[in-house]
């Protein structure tokens, strides 16, 4: 989909008066918001239309309540006002302005966009100055969102009319317009690969995609795909835990950004049994005590942050989660393709950076594993110990994001990040909490938190703060280990997040997303939504802006 700014109406053209709706490819339509008083947007720049829009509102009786809309096909006014002027006029209400949110404009985005997809080749939409910067970036994505398709596996594929949209608005928007779409296309990206079924979608296919980002952008991104044999002998225990009962290798995928400085990481200090055959990550992994001593100020002994660190983005992308032996309900199996949901959003943030090209450092961390019953399969009851030497009584084996996250956390500490967020479809009890409208979030840090909700707020992508008080570590304890993979049954979503803290250093800042709620849609319209993409990449472009 095409879509531009202009400062300029739809041209006009000579042709007969339309009989019907239009279903000539090369017909064009006017979008004129209206709000429930009945206030034209844009009205200065509607001159040529105000005659037609104040007859087309009177004789509807159309009242601007949002998304309600009302269309004239080019037959209002006499034989020679058509012919003048046969741009086809469409309506939408948009309800009260002062109460316009990111919910409403996807809403009339939506309605926009189903309204004239099948009719018309181009829209102009008339916004004038009526949207302040965030509310205009969010109308826009939302717009271009609701364009996208996934029926590549449909016999029969219906080509939307619809191929170019221009937004009626102010030239110093443009720089908004053009972050959007580097947005749109990553998320794109999340939800192509999460609407993909298992048995395309598996651990090697996400590696696969993440090469074919760094061939597409290899100035600014390096690659690296680690597999089982050499995440075993780098100890990542909890990992492999999961991944063993499936014939799909698990994979850890790392996607170096280096929008800001080719930084590279040091020598590894690390206990891990390198064998000969692996290729191992001491050219990758800094040592931890190096890290800090560098970071100490030598007049007075105080830590100091590297400006080129990276933000380290984590995703849990189990490709197919059957529960493995603590086997799922049947009903709604199928959406357990969806579990790798955070991967996938960490994959498409990426590509959204490499398109918006901004100056900063970012690493995505894509924790894949299909979770799979077999005899192989990890049982209720088996102790792992993770990266990090902390043994791990495995009670439940569906409580498995949290096992391959944990590992991950451990790795991607060695980046010395400035933070680290890890994204996941982490717990129905998150579900309970909040629905389907906002993600969680769990933080150690003000600063990242503060930042997230400054992203929520701006993007339209919301989350909202939950507790993880140290009261609640106590539900993991275990007789017998370190800890135990499930906390009982109060707190879920909460829990979950104290076991991730546990892999996570003392002053090392981080966030945990639970975006099970969030991630996909389900029913009829069963798919993925793409989030965090819009909250991860408003972040990071934040970020830049801070330094």
């Amino acid at each position: 989909m095409n879509i531009k700014l202009t400062q300029h109406l739809p041209k006009t053209h000579t042709q007969k008066m339309l009989k019907k709706e239009a279903k000539d490819k090369d017909a064009a339509c006017l979008v004129v918001l209206v709000d429930d008083k009945k206030n034209i947007l844009a009205e200065s720049a509607l001159s040529d239309y105000q005659t037609r829009i104040e007859q087309l509102i009177e004789v509807s009786h159309f009242n601007g309540k949002a998304c309600e809309t009302v269309a004239d096909y080019a037959l209002a006014g006499d034989k020679k006002t058509t012919k003048q002027n046969p741009v086809q006029l469409l309506l939408v209400g948009v309800g009260d302005c002062d109460k316009l949110n990111n919910t409403i404009l996807e809403k009339i985005a939506k309605t926009i966009y189903q309204s004239t997809q099948k009719r018309v080749a181009s829209i102009t939409v008339a916004l004038g100055d009526a949207l302040e910067e965030a509310e205009f970036g969010q109308f826009a994505l939302n717009l271009l969102a609701a364009t996208y398709r996934f029926d590549k596996y449909k016999s029969e594929q219906k080509t939307p009319v619809l191929t170019d949209i221009y937004l009626l608005a102010d030239e110093a928007l443009q720089p908004a317009l053009d972050f959007v779409q580097s947005v749109f296309i990553g998320q794109s990206l999340t939800r192509d690969v999460a609407n993909e079924p298992g048995n395309i979608c598996f651990p090697a296919y996400m590696a696969d995609q993440a090469q074919e980002l760094a061939s597409a952008y290899p100035d600014v991104l390096k690659v690296t795909v680690l597999g089982e044999e050499e995440m075993t002998a780098l100890g990542m225990n909890c990992f492999i835990a999961v991944a063993q009962g499936s014939a799909k290798e698990g994979k850890l995928v790392l996607l170096e950004y280096q929008g800001k400085s080719k930084f590279s990481a040091k020598a590894a200090n690390s206990s891990a049994k390198a064998s000969s055959g692996l290729k191992a990550l001491t050219d990758k992994l800094p040592s931890k005590k190096s890290a800090k001593n560098a970071a100490k100020n030598n007049e007075g002994n105080v830590q100091t942050s590297n400006e080129d660190a990276p933000i380290v983005l984590v995703g849990k992308g189990v490709t197919f989660d059957s529960g493995g032996i603590s086997i799922k309900p049947g009903a709604a199996m199928d959406e357990m393709k969806f579990d790798m949901g955070g991967s996938a959003a960490v994959l498409g943030t990426i590509k959204a950076l490499c398109e918006a090209r901004l100056p900063i450092n970012v690493v995505g961390a894509l924790a894949c594993a299909e979770n799979m019953p077999s005899g192989d399969a990890t049982r209720p009851g088996d102790i792992v110990k993770a990266m990090n030497g902390k043994s791990v009584e495995i009670l439940n084996t569906d409580a498995e994001g949290r096992l391959v996250l944990a590992d991950t956390l451990c790795y991607v500490q060695r980046y010395q990040p400035k933070a680290i967020i890890d994204v996941a479809t982490l717990t129905g009890a998150c579900v309970v909490a909040l629905g389907h409208v906002r993600s969680a979030v769990f933080s150690n840090d003000e600063d990242v938190l503060f930042a997230l909700e400054n992203a929520s707020d701006q993007s339209g992508d919301l989350i909202w703060h939950m507790p993880m008080d140290d009261a609640y570590q106590s539900l993991l304890d275990s007789p017998i280990a370190d800890m135990q993979n499930i906390g009982g049954k109060g707190a879920g979503a909460v829990t979950a997040a104290c076991f991730l803290s546990r892999f996570v250093e003392d002053g090392q800042a981080w966030a945990h997303l639970d975006i099970a709620g969030t991630a996909w849609n389900s029913g009829s319209e069963k798919a993925a939504t793409g989030r965090p993409v819009p909250l991860f990449m408003q972040y990071l472009k934040n970020c830049v802006e801070m330094d």
